[in-house]
């Protein structure tokens, strides 16, 4: 454990600079706490697991969990900052997905590059986040939250290399209504709702007596057509329906070649 006591160390000396002084970069393990909230027994755990996930799958699968930030940058910032400075990423593309934990202000941010972006898109860092991750760490389960992240990390990166990404067409909780939902979907709601409007119309035409001649939609003295106009009542438009981004998938990649989320627990 002496190794990781001087990395730990030396991360937590670089932490009390701003993001643009910090010392000389040194790789860091798969799994990094600098609060100690993590046990020694935890901790292994989690970092032989990362470290496998890592072999396995040609992609760094990592966590750093700090105290506090020490300057206004976000999450999304440190994340990105800390990915780089100490040399994550596998490969020449430096696939990887980091999580990041400020434990003081309670902030995070999920962060994927390379291959990592192709393994979590968008619509599955919510998913991995709102679903499995946050949930546990609003109720300050960090171990457990640490062994779901890395759960579906595997999961999604086994999806990936067999070339069908989790994403919002994957996702089997996805699918659709089933037939008969459908089918009521389709025929029997317009027609009640088309049963409903006559049903109101008829009832509004219960005073009305057929009559047997036209007299009385003649005025006196008869008609008299005294001007005529042309006048439009009708057009026809066409709509086309454009898809977003954000409806078909994907993920969103920004100038340094990262994607992410980031916000509170």
């Amino acid at each position: 454990m002496m190794k990781r006591f001087l990395i730990t160390l030396l991360l937590l000396l670089s932490m009390t600079l701003s993001l643009t002084s910090v010392a000389s970069a040194a790789d860091l393990f798969m799994v990094t706490d600098t609060t100690g909230t993590l046990t020694d027994s935890q901790w292994e755990r989690l970092n032989t697991r990362a470290e496998s996930i890592t072999e396995k799958y040609r992609c760094d699968v990592a966590i750093i969990m700090i105290d506090e930030m020490t300057d206004n940058d976000g999450p999304f910032e440190w994340a990105q900052y800390l990915y780089n400075h100490y040399n994550f990423g596998y490969g020449s593309d430096r696939s990887g997905v980091l999580l990041f934990i400020s434990l003081k202000e309670r902030d995070y941010s999920l962060i994927a590059r390379g291959f990592g972006n192709t393994a979590f898109t968008d619509y599955g860092k919510d998913v991995m986040l709102d679903n499995h991750i946050l949930p546990l760490l609003g109720e300050n389960k960090l171990y457990e939250a640490f062994s779901a992240y890395l759960d579906k990390a595997e999961e999604f990166l086994a999806l990936a290399r067999d070339g069908t990404p989790f994403d919002r067409g994957t996702d089997p909780n996805r699918e659709g209504l089933p037939f008969l939902i459908k089918l009521a979907i389709i025929i029997l709601i317009p027609l009640i709702i088309a049963f409903s409007i006559c049903s109101m119309w008829e009832s509004k035409m219960k005073t009305a007596r057929m009559a047997k001649t036209a007299c009385n939609y003649i005025p006196p003295g008869g008609f008299q057509l005294t001007a005529q106009a042309d006048m439009f009542l009708y057009r026809t438009r066409t709509r086309t329906k454009i898809q977003s981004s954000s409806s078909s998938g994907g993920t969103t990649v920004n100038s340094g070649g990262f994607s992410g989320r980031s916000g509170k627990f």
